[in-house]
């Protein structure tokens, strides 16, 4: 008689993923970076879409856009991805203020916020690309920024000459649709998975023992998407994006997106360094939070985390409303 035991083998059900979780999942500042991996899914499907429409050539490359958008439905598609773009980068911000405000980058999770600050420099990188590409003449200027910004960095010339010349159009494609998703699941995989790990991080002083089911956690995270996600289809529909004219070399007349105008405000006042320097600056700061602000109880340092933090925004913001209501200036030496 055969004298092995029988063993029965684990079978996955999908009910294994409807583990308990925090009961505060539910609230928004915890669902944020759920709605955010939606609209980059969103993105993802409205892109590939336009894709198909688009010829990533310097003569052409505008007017395929233009193209594209002469049908009601093109145009109402290329709005809903531009607005897109702005609701994902400004709800990568809000997930990132959720995270410092509530000092979420602490002990073991200091390495997933490392992957966030990953994420964050990826969705502005997309943002930039994605301006470029449709070659006008905002998309022309962010160009150019680009290239004299990376004259001043070491390397940065042979890459700004790897960018330069008649196919600089395909190379920002590929570098819009093949390798920044390629960066943002090389970032985002592990940034999900040691959230899973470490467990949603708790709400500061609010010890509770309460959970909800991760579903419940997903049927959130699935309504805020689509009301905000529905709130972007309608702005798409009721406010077209512009398509600038040219490009014109040898002249500065638009401004970037909203998102880049404190470095705008800051280029008028220092020159072209700024572009470098301060975003240099604020991911050295980002990095290096987790290793100042280590305790949820010193409440000195959190103090001057927090408020250092609220300042910066405010200050951001306002150079956004001061450089919203001014003309456009040159700076340039194209």
């Amino acid at each position: 008689m055969d004298n092995n035991e029988n063993t029965t083998e684990k079978k996955w059900s999908v009910k294994d993923f409807n583990y308990p979780v925090p009961e505060h999942a539910k609230h928004f500042g915890y669902t944020v970076g759920g709605v955010t991996v939606i609209g980059f899914i969103l993105l993802a499907v409205t892109g590939i879409i336009m894709a198909l429409f688009y010829t990533p050539t310097v003569d052409n490359a505008r007017q395929s856009v233009l193209n594209l958008i002469s049908n009601p439905w093109g145009m109402w598609l290329r709005s809903f991805h531009r607005w897109l773009a702005e609701a994902v980068t400004f709800l990568i911000i809000l997930h990132i203020s959720r995270v410092v405000f509530t000092g979420s980058y602490m002990g073991r999770r200091k390495w997933n916020w490392m992957f966030g600050i990953g994420l964050l420099v990826i969705t502005f990188t997309f943002f930039f690309s994605g301006t470029a590409v449709k070659w006008d003449q905002e998309g022309y200027e962010a160009y150019q920024h680009a290239l004299e910004s990376l004259a001043l960095v070491p390397m940065g010339g042979a890459i700004a000459g790897f960018l330069s010349g008649a196919l600089a159009v395909m190379r920002l494609f590929t570098i819009h649709v093949l390798i920044l998703p390629l960066f943002l699941l090389i970032f985002l995989i592990p940034h999900l998975v040691l959230m899973k790990l470490n467990g949603l991080s708790p709400i500061p002083g609010k010890a509770s023992t309460q959970t909800i089911t991760f579903y419940d956690h997903m049927k959130k995270i699935i309504g805020f998407s689509a009301a905000i996600f529905g709130f972007v289809a309608f702005l798409a529909a009721q406010f077209p994006v512009e398509l600038y004219p040219g490009p014109y070399s040898g002249v500065e007349m638009t401004k970037p997106p909203w998102i880049f105008l404190p470095l705008y405000q800051l280029e008028d006042w220092f020159g072209l360094g700024a572009l470098v320097v301060f975003p240099v600056f604020v991911l050295i700061g980002l990095v290096l939070l987790p290793f100042i602000d280590k305790k949820i109880d010193n409440r000195k340092i959190r103090n001057i985390v927090v408020w250092s933090y609220l300042i910066l925004i405010t200050i951001m913001i306002l150079f956004i409303v001061n450089v919203a209501v001014k003309p456009p200036v040159q700076h340039l030496s194209m």
